[in-house]
């Protein structure tokens, strides 16, 4: 069998006797279309519902459907969905479908402010990514181009077959599990790799050879990943025990979302379901999306809304408090009250930037932004503490919040605008367009290399690298610091490649 996406999907397709979906190219499916253009129409009908409503959000949001429809033309050549299309996706998201959601919910709830949000102000934004999304496309191409042939990827991560073998899935858990013993003995003796700062889980660390063993016990997360593939991933792959391992750990992630107020940990797991759903079916799976859309936005999010506005008002300061309050909640029962489509937090899943990328602009020119210095400093979060100890604790989610949140004085809280929008906050509308170009060289270059060419959308991993797109939301210095550790995590994975005879 070819080891490359085309045909590993396609094989998979036959199989599932839906292999006439490839004959024509997925950006011309019927849901990419109304992806990219239906939030920009549907603003087009209820702009006048507004009577501060804009042009340059009308214009914007038309000129952002037809950028993210022409980089998703550019990023064809590859199979659907892959790390490099993500971004484009993600962006179109923020920008395009929360707004485009959020109108309706406004309206049906006469919340003037809301409406205000997304229909009178933002324009400049919604340019600025219209213009840089199809830039991204173009560098993504150019370097996926450049390094045909030239990089293969990580072989101690490319699996034999289309998933990973059993063994490997169990070596990885077996270490994670074990490092994970060895932390909390040590933590047991006053020894900790990483002391939290706040309740919401911001951390510093304190011994480096504890924060070591930590990034060493994250190899756990590459078995995880890889134990999606045998629920969803291809047919032929029988593993009846890693099914049932995969069912468990989505609902222990559930769970740990009601039970730590980490609502991330739920979204995870269904996010790497449907990217592994997708990519071996390449069928959009509709009422699974809007099953969870519903148990997210009616269950999930108010519970932890709730509880984390708790949490704030007996001041609690620490992550294991605020994981004691939630399980409290829990065990004297759940109670939301009756579900009112009216109080919808319909604004969470698209993390505010919209708003906040928005007045961004609004304070920017064409070269120059109200700050300087968040590029430079942020950047102070990828060095050690151990080579640098008197490096500050420098938090510019916090900064970003208290510029331009309610609350100039709230120091837990933090908020992203995206990478694109940090640089036009330092240098203007251009450095903004231009970080998109950027964005596609570097990200497309991790992701060859980590991945193969060859294996964008397939490898095991890939979904893993479409959850760290998501930190494109983040100052860059928040999203490199994320890949700090992979050097530790794939010395580890190296060393395992060994023992298992090179074969995973």
């Amino acid at each position: 069998m070819n080891m490359n996406d085309e045909q590993l999907i396609r094989n998979n397709l036959v199989l599932v006797g839906n292999a006439d979906v490839l004959e024509h190219s997925w950006v011309h499916r019927w849901y990419i279309v109304a992806f990219c253009f239906a939030p920009a129409i549907l603003l087009m009908f209820l702009f006048n519902a507004a009577d501060d409503a804009q042009l340059s959000v009308v214009t914007g949001q038309m000129a952002l459907a037809t950028g993210t429809y022409i980089a998703l033309y550019l990023l064809r050549g590859k199979p659907l969905i892959n790390p490099v299309q993500a971004v484009v996706f993600l962006f179109h998201w923020w920008f395009a479908v929360g707004p485009s959601l959020a109108i309706p919910f406004a309206l049906l709830r006469g919340d003037g402010d809301m409406l205000s949000k997304y229909v009178a102000s933002g324009g400049t934004a919604l340019w600025i990514v219209a213009i840089g999304s199809p830039f991204y496309a173009f560098c993504a191409n150019i370097t996926l181009r450049y390094t045909r042939g030239k990089i293969k990827g990580l072989s101690f991560l490319m699996p034999q077959g289309p998933l990973y073998r059993p063994n490997t899935i169990f070596a990885y858990w077996l270490i994670g599990g074990i490092i994970t013993l060895v932390v909390m003995i040590l933590a047991r003796f006053g020894m900790v790799g990483s002391q939290a700062i706040n309740y919401l889980g911001a951390k510093v660390s304190e011994n480096w050879f504890v924060s070591t063993l930590e990034a060493i016990g994250t190899i756990s997360f590459l078995a995880t990943v890889g134990v999606m593939g045998y629920l969803a991933g291809p047919v032929k792959s029988h593993a009846f025990k890693f099914k049932l391992i995969a069912i468990g750990l989505i609902i222990f992630n559930t769970v740990n979302a009601f039970t730590s107020g980490w609502k991330g940990a739920m979204v995870m797991s269904f996010a790497i379901l449907f990217i592994v759903l997708f990519v071996w079916r390449q069928k959009l799976p509709i009422i699974m999306i809007l099953v969870l859309a519903l148990f997210y936005l009616s269950i999930v999010e108010p519970f932890v809304r709730q509880m984390r506005f708790a949490a704030e008002v007996i001041q609690i300061t620490t992550p294991e408090e605020r994981t004691e309050l939630f399980k409290q909640a829990l065990g004297s029962g759940l109670q939301l009250g009756e579900f009112n489509l009216r109080e919808v937090n319909i604004e969470s899943p698209f993390r505010e930037i919209y708003e906040y990328a928005g007045r961004i602009a609004s304070e920017s020119s064409f070269m120059s932004g109200p700050w300087n210095n968040t590029l430079s400093e942020g950047l102070l979060a990828l060095v050690p503490r151990a080579i640098y100890p008197d490096k500050p604790e420098l938090n510019m989610g916090n900064f970003f919040a208290r510029e331009l949140g309610p609350d100039p004085d709230n120091y837990d809280y933090n908020i992203g605008v995206s990478i694109p929008f940090e640089f036009v906050g330092n240098y203007g509308y251009l450095a903004g367009i231009l970080a998109f170009g950027l964005v596609g060289i570097v990200w497309t270059l991790f992701c060859v290399w980590l991945l193969s060419e060859e294996r964008l959308a397939t490898h095991p991993l890939a979904p893993l690298c479409i959850i760290f797109s998501l930190g494109l939301e983040a100052s860059i210095g928040q999203f490199l610091v994320r890949f700090r550790d992979l050097p530790i995590v794939f010395g580890v994975a190296y060393v395992v490649w060994l023992i298992l005879k090179k074969r995973i």
